[in-house]
């Protein structure tokens, strides 16, 4: 359970009659807070959430609303719109989150559209937060973010990985892609914008691509759709929700969870791989230099080369 969760079961008192919606949630065990009824939202395929959506929507009675505090400051001003777009009258509207998570320089933000904060509570190293969150009109495309790449028009929103810019891995992956495409059916895990979905459909390889994020595959939609290119792109926790085998498997994965480095998520997308590839099928992955990622690629593929390699990032190819 996580300490944000912890300090919100702590409210016992001030939640057993409230009908609650709970907005970026990152926890299942938010779903079993004590009060009259609970909606958890959640932007992660990897939380068993009522929506999984990129923006949650306040369902009629609503008498609270709480944030988990998200880690792109950001994507806490989308979600704050986002709610004040769904309401008919002020809503209580609390923030909660770690003190390391950047929660006192997120209070300003807080502040701008619900009032002057109220501390409720601080336990487990997190901090809670009362306010007022009134009705005001919302509109996503002012949060929106469109850049060039690769002769790509992309589309990103808060909360995506690379907001708003091309990462320097995603970079060398694309040049790597470029000399050596990819045919056939491409899974693309962890999506993201859709830079690389993108740039794969129009090599002309038939694209599925995937993220845990909803948020990304709405970026990665609008990416394809803008570029006038098709993809099937659907939420998924990592292979979770993929069917099928494919002729290649393109990926730039991540290495954090939240604000923790980890590299467990690649760990499980390269024994997964051979599962979703056809007999003689290509993992194509990018990871940045300090993470040796040989071993196991060694463990799951007997054809295992370095493709392309700058100072920081690395281009495997696996068969």
């Amino acid at each position: 359970m996580e300490n944000t969760t912890r300090l919100l079961e702590r409210q016992s008192a001030l939640l057993a009659s409230r009908r609650v919606l709970i907005a970026d949630g990152d926890d299942a065990a938010l779903k079993q807070l004590p009060s009259a009824s609970v909606t958890l939202h959640s932007d992660l395929a990897s939380v068993p959430a009522d929506q999984v959506q990129a923006l949650p929507q306040v369902p009629p009675g609503t008498d609270l609303l709480v944030i988990i505090l998200p880690k792109a400051r950001e994507r806490l001003d989308l979600l704050l719109a986002a709610l004040a777009g769904g309401l008919d009258a002020p809503v209580e509207c609390w923030l909660v989150g770690p003190g390391k998570g950047g929660i006192r320089g997120a209070l300003k933000q807080f502040a701008a559209v619900a009032g002057e904060p109220v501390l409720l509570d601080s336990a487990r190293h997190c901090k809670l937060y009362q306010g007022w969150l009134a009705p005001a009109p919302f509109s996503l495309a002012r949060f929106a973010r469109q850049w060039p790449a690769a002769g790509l028009q992309v589309t990103s929103w808060p909360g995506v990985f690379s907001h708003g810019r091309l990462d320097d891995g995603t970079a060398l992956l694309l040049e790597e892609l470029a000399e050596r495409p990819l045919q056939g059916a491409v899974l693309d895990v962890g999506c993201g914008a859709g830079v690389l979905s993108a740039a794969l459909a129009r090599h002309g390889a038939r694209v599925t691509a995937v993220d845990v994020s909803a948020t990304a595959v709405l970026a990665t939609q609008q990416t394809l759709a803008d570029n006038g290119l098709t993809a099937q792109v659907s939420v998924s926790d990592l292979y979770r929700q993929v069917h099928g085998r494919f002729n290649a498997i393109c990926t730039n994965p991540p290495f954090h969870d939240g604000l923790a480095r980890t590299t467990e998520t690649t760990r499980q997308l390269i024994r997964g791989a051979r599962d979703h590839l056809q007999p003689g099928g290509e993992l194509v992955l990018v990871a940045n230099q300090g993470l040796e990622y040989g071993e196991w690629l060694a463990e799951a593929f007997r054809d295992v080369s370095v493709a392309r390699e700058n100072r920081r990032f690395r281009v495997w190819r696996c068969r």
